[in-house]
């Protein structure tokens, strides 16, 4: 019993010396605590251009695979790798010593031809004179013809032969048929390729350069029905870059794929860069921006200034009595250091930009304006 008692008094001694400690800090806080000083800045109106994102790939507008069509061995390598060439330019040459002797055969087989078939036409001529003296029988003209006859045919073949024994001593030098980079060649001086070497070097066309992006079914139909009506908005393309940054050059729309990729239900379209520099490259990924080309004004804050509960996006508003006010926001889209209000704010407020952790709602601060960034822009 004495421990039912005595349990339930210390309970109280113990609560009643917490309440006395808690009675002491408040107490000892300030009375007059001065207002924490803040940063602020005025809600502000700009024009904003409406901007649509989508991921993309760059890719070569032309890319072409250099391929041995001869065989034989490798006498020169004519250029260096990674760098810029021109079209026409000698990159491999292919050793010519057995294409040329082949021509120079083919080219006496020719000949050898044309001098039977001089020989075959005067036959047949002297033959016509003696059937027509009767000395000679039509049998021996007829003869003489097939022998005139195939004397030609001969000549069509050898020629046949000659025009693609100087097709193969062209081969021997492989040009580009393109201006471009080229990448690393596969071979060395010395091997001997051929077709079956396969790829020797890639040249690629850099400038310009085409990135590609989908968009779903449903956007592009919403959009061919508003062209459709006159209604669709004009866009410059723009591209951010892996590092955040967006490229220097604006591109133009080249053209729409004609088929939809039935696995998932986009269409791409084509867009192209130019790329003086070969700043960019094959296979890169970028952030497709098409810019409206006709700005809406509307309210912006800086993004730093906004915050998020667990109902959204907010900002920390100062009234007309220097008090702190917690405004729900509807946010639009980001423009540089700049975020777009749709909702929740008014033209000329002022918002916490800095300090904000020292402040709470309700809390009454000393405020200091600050140079609207989004005034500076």
């Amino acid at each position: 019993m004495r421990r039912r008692i005595i349990f339930p008094a210390m309970v109280a001694a113990c609560l009643g010396m917490l309440t006395g400690c808690g009675d002491g800090d408040k107490t000892a806080a300030p009375a007059n605590q001065p207002a924490p000083g803040v940063e602020t800045t005025p809600v502000v109106s700009k024009p904003i251009a409406s901007t649509l994102e989508f991921v993309g790939q760059t890719e070569a507008i032309q890319s072409v695979d250099l391929r041995a069509r001869v065989t034989g061995f490798l006498l020169e390598e004519k250029f260096e790798e990674g760098s810029e060439i021109k079209k026409g330019d000698v990159l491999f040459v292919i050793d010519p010593a057995e294409f040329d002797a082949n021509k120079d055969a083919a080219a006496a087989k020719v000949a050898g031809v044309e001098a039977t078939i001089q020989e075959t036409e005067l036959q047949l001529a002297r033959y016509r004179e003696l059937r027509d003296r009767g000395t000679a029988s039509e049998a021996k003209l007829d003869e003489a013809k097939a022998q005139a006859g195939r004397a030609r045919a001969d000549l069509a073949a050898a020629k046949a032969e000659l025009d693609k024994a100087e097709l193969d001593v062209g081969y021997t030098k492989i040009t580009a048929p393109i201006k471009g980079r080229i990448g690393k060649s596969s071979v060395d001086v010395g091997n001997l390729i051929g077709p079956d070497s396969g790829v020797l070097a890639t040249i690629n066309e850099l400038d310009p350069i085409r990135v590609t992006f989908p968009v779903s079914e449903r956007e592009f139909l919403n959009y061919k029905e508003a062209q459709k009506k006159g209604e669709a908005e004009e866009y410059t393309p723009k591209i951010k870059l892996a590092n955040d940054q967006m490229y220097q050059h604006d591109g133009k729309f080249e053209f729409i794929d004609n088929r939809v990729d039935p696995t998932t239900g986009t269409i791409r379209l084509y867009l192209d860069f130019p790329n003086p520099d070969g700043f960019l490259l094959p296979g890169q990924f970028v952030n497709v921006n098409l810019v409206s080309s006709d700005p809406e004004d509307q309210l912006v804050v800086p993004q730093a200034a906004v915050q998020e509960n667990q109902t959204g996006p907010f900002v920390l508003v100062v009234d007309k009595d220097d008090k702190v006010v917690l405004r729900p926001i509807k946010t639009g889209q980001r423009n540089g250091a700049d975020i777009a209000v749709l909702e929740g704010l008014n033209e000329g407020e002022s918002i916490i930009v800095a300090g904000i952790q020292k402040v709470r709602p309700g809390m009454k601060v000393d405020p200091v304006s600050q140079k609207s960034a989004s005034a500076q822009n």
